[in-house]
């Protein structure tokens, strides 16, 4: 299968949510994406005729195929633009990154998104923004080598970086306020991935 022949068609709000590192990886690799972008409404109303594997978004049709699964989604898209590893071991460190920064998604969604109670809302994000969100990216911190996350090369890791800071800690002000001072090397990377050529045009449009 060749990457340049492949219809790719991804599904998914419009927004950046779950979809927005798939977005880049093709971004960043060249390749051509259709999309198909819901409100919350036409969602509702399309649902009963889309093909949903886990009942859920983001959705990739491939050449017709439908497949699930955000983080598998971006897995085989890494592969297709030569931003996942052949090295196991080196695949099994980018794997790392990504399903930690995952980890880390999902107190702050479910606060965000599906806490009703304010009360409520206000102490979870408090623990998010004092305890959880410092722990988890010194550990990511201690992990990355430097201005590239694992070996010498950009990974996927380095994007699943990228988009934690801009749609997740810089998303969400009043709500997420960590301080990122003190992890200079995870910021370093997505600094430097926003100013690459590679994905110059894609920020350009999304302004």
């Amino acid at each position: 299968m060749s990457p340049s022949n492949t219809t790719h068609h991804l599904t998914y709000f419009a927004v950046p949510g779950r979809a927005e590192l798939i977005r880049l990886l093709f971004a960043y690799g060249n390749l051509p994406l259709e999309q198909t972008q819901f409100t919350l409404e036409e969602y509702t109303a399309a649902k009963p005729t889309l093909c949903l594997p886990y009942g859920q978004l983001p959705v990739i049709s491939v050449d017709g195929k439908i497949f699930a699964q955000s983080l598998a989604i971006a897995r085989y898209t890494a592969k297709l633009v030569g931003l996942y590893p052949e090295d196991p071991l080196a695949a099994l460190e980018v794997d790392g990154i990504i399903d930690a920064i995952a980890d880390l998604l999902l107190p702050i969604f479910n606060a965000i998104y599906s806490e009703s109670d304010e009360a409520i809302r206000a102490t979870k994000l408090q623990r998010i923004n004092s305890t959880v969100l410092p722990r988890g990216l010194a550990f990511l911190e201690q992990q990355v080598h430097g201005h590239i996350s694992v070996g010498t090369e950009r990974t996927v890791a380095d994007l699943s970086i990228l988009d934690f800071y801009d749609n997740v800690l810089n998303a969400f002000p009043g709500q997420i306020t960590v301080d990122t001072t003190p992890y200079p090397k995870l910021t370093a990377i997505a600094e430097g991935l926003r100013k690459s050529d590679r994905l110059q045009a894609y920020y350009a449009a999304k302004a």
